[in-house]
C-alpha cells in the first residue's frame, strides 16, 4: 500500500512540475493545523518534495558517477492534544528516494545509498515524535518521550522576529540537532526540563540519538543506544543584562563507544563542551545591525588521548529597513581548532558531536566544524513578502596541516562513524587552503502553504582539495 503511494505521488509530481536538472529544487506542502474538536485537539500535514542534481569530486582510477540525480519525498502527518497543564504530541512521516546512484563519486547520493542498504530506490515509514509535554507548571517544564533538540534555540521571542531569525539559522544546531536537511532527518528518545521566567531560563536533555538523516531503511526504527548526548543552558533573556542582547552560557556532553567511532579514535569518546554566545540586534540609523558571538572549549577524551580543543564563531550584519528590497548583509568567520601534533597526548581537533551543518559551513556540506576556518558573508534581499533571495560565499582553510579535512554531520546508525577523514591521495600531503564556495538561493511563497526553493551552488576546490580529489577539484 505504501509502495503504491509512494508511486502514485511520484508520477502525479512529474505531472505537475518539469523535470528539473542542474539545479536544486525545493517544494514544500502543508496543510494550517486545524482544529479537531473545540477544545483540545489539532493537527496538520507536511510534504517536502526535492530534486537534486550533483556534479560531483572525483579522484583518479577510480570508476564512478560523478554526475547523478536523485528524487526525494518526505510527507509528514502529525496530530497535538493539548490541556491546561499537559500535550501529547505524535508525528510519523513516509519518506522514499529515487535513482540514488549505485556508484557515486561523493556527495549525498552516494551517502544515501549506502547507508540505505544499497537500495536505490529505497523507502519507509517511521515515527518521528512522540512525547508527552508538561507545561505551565509555575515555570517549569517537562518533555519525554521521541523529542526534537535544536541546542541554542531553547528562548525565542514574540517581539523580535529578527533575533529569532538569528537564533535558529545562524546559532541553533551547531553542536545538537535535528538535520531537517536530509529527506530523514534525526530526533532524540530522551528527556527535556527546565524553568522559565520573563528574566531568564534554564533548560537540561539527555537523550539517545535516534537513527535516521541518510539511512531509510533503518532511520527511527532503531536507537544509537551506544551514543549518548546530554547539555545544560542557562539563558539571560534579551534586556535582562543588557538591552535587545540575549547572553547563554551552555555545557554539551557527548559519549559514543560504538564500534564505528573506536575504530576512529581508538577507544570510545567523552567530550565536555562549554561555552557561551551572545545574539543581539540593535536599531542603528536607517536599519539594524545584529551581533552573534559564540565561543567553546572541549575537554574529556577522544580515544586514549586527551581532548582539548577550542572553536569560536563571530558574526555581525547590517539591514536598511527603509529601502526597498531591505538589502541585509552579513559577514562573519568561524574556527575550530585542529590537531597541530598527532605525537603528543592531546587531541586539539574539535569535535561536531550532532549537528545541523547544512545550515552553516556551505550548502554543498563539504565541511564539518573541525579543523576549519570558514571566513564567509551573506546578502539577503526582499522584494516581496512573499519572495527572498539570498547569496552566501565561503572560503575555507583547514587550521593545522597535520590533520586530515573533515566532512559529516554525526552518528545516523551504528555501522558508519558520521564524520569521514580525508586523506590525500597517494603521493601528497595535507594543504590547508580548500578553496571557496558560492551558494544562491531563492524563496517563494506561492500560497499560504505552499513554497518553493530554488538552488545552485558551486564549490571551488584549490590545493586542499586537489590532493584529495585528483580527478576533479569543482562540485556543482
Amino acid at each position: 500500500m505504501i509502495t503504491n503511494t509512494y508511486s502514485f505521488c511520484y508520477f502525479l509530481i512529474l505531472f505537475i512540475f518539469f523535470h528539473i536538472t542542474g539545479i536544486e529544487y525545493t517544494a514544500l506542502a502543508g496543510t494550517k493545523p486545524r482544529d479537531i474538536t473545540e477544545d483540545y485537539a489539532s493537527g496538520g500535514v507536511n510534504i517536502r518534495l526535492r530534486n537534486e542534481y550533483w556534479n560531483t569530486f572525483t579522484k583518479k582510477a577510480v570508476s564512478n558517477d560523478k554526475d547523478y540525480n536523485i528524487f526525494l519525498i518526505r510527507a509528514r502527518g502529525f496530530i497535538d492534544l493539548n490541556w491546561d497543564n499537559i500535550g501529547v504530541h505524535l508525528m510519523g512521516q513516509g519518506v522514499k528516494a529515487f535513482d540514488l546512484p549505485e556508484n557515486g563519486a561523493s556527495g549525498p547520493g552516494s551517502i544515501y545509498f549506502n547507508a540505505s542498504d544499497t537500495g536505490t530506490d529505497p523507502g519507509n515509514f517511521q515515527i518521528v515524535e512522540a512525547f508527552l509535554n508538561l507545561k505551565n507548571l509555575n515555570g517549569f517544564y517537562f518533555k519525554g518521550g521521541r523529542i526534537p533538540i535544536k541546542e541554542g534555540a531553547e528562548v525565542l521571542y514574540k517581539d523580535s522576529p529578527k533575533m529569532n531569525w538569528i537564533i535558529k539559522n545562524r546559532l541553533s544546531e551547531r553542536l545538537v540537532g535535528d538535520f531537517e536537511w536530509t529527506d530523514l532527518g534525526r530526533r532524540y528518545d530522551g528527556l527535556n526540563a527546565g524553568y522559565n521566567n520573563e528574566m531568564f531560563d534554564v533548560d537540561l536533555f539527555g537523550a539517545y540519538p535516534t537513527y535516521g538523516a541518510f539511512d531509510i531503511d533503518d532511520g527511527y526504527w532503531n536507537d544509537l543506544d551506544r551514543v549518548f548526548v546530554a547539555g545544560a543552558t542557562f539563558t539571560l533573556k534579551k534586556d535582562t543584562l543588557i538591552r535587545d542582547t540575549q547572553i547563554k552560557f551552555f555545557d554539551y556532553f557527548y559519549f559514543d563507544d560504538r564500534e564505528s567511532a573506536k575504530t576512529i579514535a581508538g577507544d570510545d569518546l567523552e567530550i565536555n563542551t562549554i561555552g557561551a554566545s551572545l545574539v543581539g540586534v540593535y536599531r542603528a540609523g536607517p536599519g539594524e545591525f545584529d551581533l552573534l558571538l559564540w565561543v567553546g572549549y572541549q575537554f574529556g577524551n577522544f580515544g586514549p588521548l586527551d581532548q582539548n580543543a577550542f572553536a569560536f564563531i563571530a558574526e555581525a550584519g547590517y539591514q536598511f529597513k527603509e529601502i526597498a528590497w531591505k538589502p541585509w548583509l552579513r559577514s562573519g568567520i568561524a574556527y575550530a581548532s585542529g590537531d597541530d601534533d598527532p605525537d603528543d597526548g592531546d587531541y586539539g581537533t574539535f569535535f561536531n558531536y550532532l549537528p545541523t551543518n547544512h545550515k552553516y559551513y556551505g550548502y554543498v556540506d563539504a565541511n564539518a566544524f573541525s579543523n576549519l576556518i570558514d571566513l564567509y558573508f551573506q546578502f539577503l534581499l526582499s522584494p516581496h513578502s512573499r519572495l527572498n533571495f539570498a547569496v552566501d560565499g565561503h572560503w575555507f582553510w583547514l587550521v593545522s596541516d597535520k590533520e586530515f579535512q573533515i566532512g559529516g554531520s554525526g552518528a545516523f546508525n551504528d555501522n558508519i562513524f558520521g564524520y569521514v577523514y580525508r586523506r590525500p591521495a597517494e603521493g601528497n600531503n595535507i594543504d590547508r587552503n580548500i578553496g571557496g564556495e558560492l551558494d544562491l538561493t531563492a524563496v517563494l511563497k506561492v500560497l499560504d502553504y505552499l513554497d518553493l526553493q530554488l538552488g545552485y551552488s558551486h564549490f571551488f576546490g584549490i590545493k586542499g582539495i586537489e590532493v584529495i580529489f585528483d580527478g576533479k577539484d569543482q562540485l556543482d
